[in-house]
């Protein structure tokens, strides 16, 4: 029942449109759940459906599309999305049970809102959000975690050692993380950017060669 709850919230996200799309039953076969929804909002639903796979759409519509991808991953199966007239509108892949994801071992860095310093053992766990909403394990030495809690809630970027997880669709996926050093990131705005661009003597960006690395450069 807790697993089928999964599977029903995260439809629910990625199908949007909450008021208007309404649970309807579970048909016999393998977890066929049945939904219904509003005429009116049907076509926009659809829209949802077919963006998702593309990385468009809203982030929790993208971030739901992932989640039920990796609970097909995990329970070994795969899954479609029917229209009215039973036509496939989305479909997940089914993981061929001898398939093993690529892992390696490289130092790198990620970025998000540290939301999550805490336990007792000597390696610490620590928690940020990535920008999709999704969660980024990592870890720290007690030394390194006390540093970190004063960023709590905050914007940071940790760089350590890494265990990188690559799916079959060819992106790369955070395992975990140790971190062994960090920075706050400045989350000024784009107009404070550039204000403060023009404040250095009003760089022109066609004459610059990277100007959305000298923009992040100087968001930290």
């Amino acid at each position: 029942m807790k697993r089928l709850g999964q599977y029903l919230a995260h439809l629910s996200d990625m199908l949007g449109e909450v008021e208007h799309v309404h649970f309807s039953a579970v048909s016999k076969g393998s977890a066929m759940l049945n939904v219904n929804i509003e005429d009116l909002h049907y076509q926009k639903v659809l829209t949802h459906v077919r963006e998702v796979p593309n990385g468009m759409g809203a982030k929790k519509q993208r971030s739901a599309y992932r989640a039920l991808q990796q609970l097909m991953d995990e329970d070994g199966t795969g899954g479609a999305i029917l229209d009215n007239a039973d036509a496939p509108v989305l479909r997940f892949r089914k993981r061929p049970d001898d398939e093993k994801p690529l892992v390696v071992n490289k130092s790198g860095s990620v970025q998000g809102r540290l939301y999550l310093v805490g336990g007792k053992d000597e390696t610490v766990p620590v928690r940020l959000e990535g920008a999709s909403g999704e969660t980024l394990y990592c870890e720290a030495s007690t030394e390194m975690a006390q540093r970190l809690s004063a960023l709590l809630f905050k914007q940071v970027r940790v760089s350590g050692p890494g265990i990188w997880e690559r799916s079959p669709e060819g992106t790369w996926k955070l395992k975990k993380l140790k971190v062994e050093s960090f920075q706050e990131l400045d989350t000024a705005k784009v107009s404070d950017v550039v204000s403060r661009l023009q404040s250095i003597g009003g760089l022109r960006w066609a004459d610059m060669e990277d100007p959305h690395g000298v923009a992040r450069d100087l968001r930290g």
